[in-house]
């Protein structure tokens, strides 16, 4: 469905060693394909980081896949070339309709790069893109919740500028909590 924002030497601000050219596209029902196996290999390695489990996930048909893609969430992917890098979805909703967020909120979810490409870029390309979607849909202020467990995710966020909120949700599968973070989403360009 089109690129949504590009970098060259993704990496860091001046395109450091190891940066990538990265491109980040919204996902459409045609992308059903990349978009599931991006799925699957991110719940192989790391099953306990998102909501979704891998046996829920393997089951699915290409409709179901296609109408994930639908909506109401946002998926976008980062792509070198045609290889998928990794994805992030992002939110205007609420997780469910039962859990609804304010008019000037989105939601990050699922943000996963292939172990890789780690460290290269494609996670701030995909940060920075879905920021500018938020205030492209007129919502300037991000969430997004993290495991507690999570030390290498918190610490990326927090290094970007995310502040925790003090909202914490129980996570039974764990035993452990759901932090919830926020950024202006015009503080997470780059």
């Amino acid at each position: 469905m089109g690129t949504l924002h590009t970098t060259d030497g993704a990496g860091s601000p001046q395109g450091g060693a190891g940066a990538v050219d990265v491109s980040v596209v919204r996902v459409g029902p045609d992308d059903w394909t990349t978009h599931r196996d991006l799925r699957l290999d991110m719940l192989r390695d790391a099953p306990e980081a998102f909501w979704a489990s891998l046996e829920e996930v393997r089951v699915r048909t290409e409709e179901q896949w296609r109408q994930e893609i639908r909506g109401p969430r946002i998926h976008l992917q980062a792509r070198r070339g045609p290889e998928v890098l990794g994805g992030i979805a992002v939110l205007p909703q609420g997780y469910t309709p039962e859990h609804p967020i304010a008019d000037d909120e989105i939601i990050l979810a699922s943000l996963w790069v292939r172990p890789a490409v780690r460290g290269t870029g494609a996670s701030r390309a995909l940060l920075d893109a879905a920021a500018r979607l938020s205030l492209h849909l007129g919502r300037p202020t991000v969430l997004l919740e993290v495991d507690d467990a999570n030390g290498p995710a918190r610490r990326l966020y927090e290094r970007l500028g995310f502040r925790e909120t003090g909202v914490r949700h129980p996570r039974q599968a764990t035993g452990g909590a759901w932090v919830e973070y926020t950024i202006a989403a015009q503080d997470l360009l780059r």
